[in-house]
């Protein structure tokens, strides 16, 4: 019988020791706080997306919300900090992830709490998690991650299962509440003045559209992210497209380099350092990414989509996709620079392929989400309780 932990994953869980004593030794001697929200992150250290749109609606529903944030794996925290950590997570009736969280996994989460993971990606594409067991940057024989979530959410009832099988838990912990951060595009008159200021803000001419160009990153993870900017010709981008569109180059959070002809031509935006996506695609006339979950949010907005794949055989043998690509794909596909330039000519509004993708990929999505997590899978577990002690 094969064993179901590798030396890796002991090393793993036992790198987390200190937290995991921390956890425990709180969790005997102090009870769980009525009204406590904590939201966690590993990978910024500001609440955006899903979190940020939670954290507000607890907030003006007189909730306690607490944050535990840091900018990336590579930080690390103070003896200090991670006591509160271990203070804040075992005192915490709901406890609020958006990606990967590496400190929590190894911990048996106490009796009464609930740990919901709310992924900061929509749909589902790139196969990720447990759905990657045994291949390049799957988990590690006797891997815990994900695995302790109580609950998590999903942008449609079809994809429940995909996540399910990511994450390594029982599809009855998945629900299609949609995803709190698509709110906002539901809300016309939001769009429209959000579109305005932005577009104000990025100083867009009022005769130009926007093009946004937003790829995934390539390589394992975070730590090894990359883009092969040189698969686009800038200089004949801004010649052929320039009278219409000005290009702005959003890269995955992950890739912290992009071309620099971005941050000199007149026609060209680094928006590398623009954190809320959502409000940047409502300014947005046509998207141009890849393998992006960004495509699940522009959808909502109805707007033109541009597919730019020339290593997509790779990609695919590398990463795979949950269903086949052409399933993604409601826009025109390009393979090379000299296609991606017709097709940014030949790009329109879709047609019903688009309607299908967006009822199959995100159909709970109706404006409301946010309201349902809080009330399916937040409130329950909170009390009555507010304005409680801090720690």
């Amino acid at each position: 019988m094969p064993r179901n932990w590798s030396v890796k994953s002991i090393l793993q869980t036992l790198r987390q020791t200190p937290y995991i004593i921390g956890y425990r030794l709180v969790s005997w001697t102090r009870p769980l706080v009525p009204g406590r929200v904590l939201f966690l992150s590993d990978s910024r250290d500001t609440l955006v997306g899903n979190q940020k749109a939670l954290a507000t609606a607890l907030t003006a529903r007189g909730y306690e919300v607490r944050t535990v944030l840091k900018d990336g794996l590579r930080a690390r925290r103070t003896l200090g900090q991670g006591a509160q950590l271990c203070a804040l997570m075992a005192t915490s009736p709901v406890i609020v992830v958006d990606d990967f969280f590496p400190t929590i996994y190894p911990i048996k989460i106490r009796k009464g709490t609930q740990l919901l993971q709310v992924w900061h990606a929509s749909g589902a594409f790139k196969t990720m998690g447990f759905s990657r067991a045994g291949k390049p940057g799957g988990p590690i024989k006797g891997s815990k991650t994900h695995r302790n979530y109580t609950a998590a959410i999903v942008s449609s009832e079809q994809v429940r299962a995909n996540y399910a099988e990511a994450f390594g838990i029982d599809a009855a912990k998945v629900h299609a509440t949609g995803i709190p951060r698509t709110d906002i595009f539901f809300d016309n008159d939001l769009v429209r003045d959000t579109a305005a200021r932005v577009r104000a803000e990025l100083e867009i001419p009022k005769d130009k559209k926007l093009l946004l160009f937003a790829p995934t990153f390539r390589g394992v993870g975070q730590l090894k992210a990359h883009y092969d900017d040189s698969l686009v010709d800038w200089e004949d981008f801004i010649t052929r497209h320039g009278d219409e569109f000005v290009i702005g180059y959003k890269p995955h959070p992950f890739v912290k380099t992009l071309p620099d002809i971005f941050r000199t031509h007149a026609q060209l935006r680094d928006l590398s350092a623009y954190d809320n996506t959502n409000e940047l695609l409502m300014a947005t006339d046509l998207l141009v990414t890849d393998y992006s979950s960004i495509i699940f949010d522009f959808a909502l907005l109805r707007r033109p989509t541009v597919f730019f794949c020339p290593d997509l055989e790779e990609y695919v043998a590398a990463r795979d996709f949950y269903y086949p690509y052409d399933r993604y794909t409601f826009g025109p596909l390009a393979r090379d620079h000299a296609s991606l330039m017709e097709a940014v000519t030949a790009a329109d509004g879709g047609d019903m392929t688009l309607d299908d993708f967006v009822e199959f990929f995100v159909g709970a999505c109706d404006g409301r989400s946010t309201a349902r997590v809080i009330d399916q899978l937040i409130a329950p577990f909170l009390g009555t309780g507010t304005g409680v002690d801090q720690v």
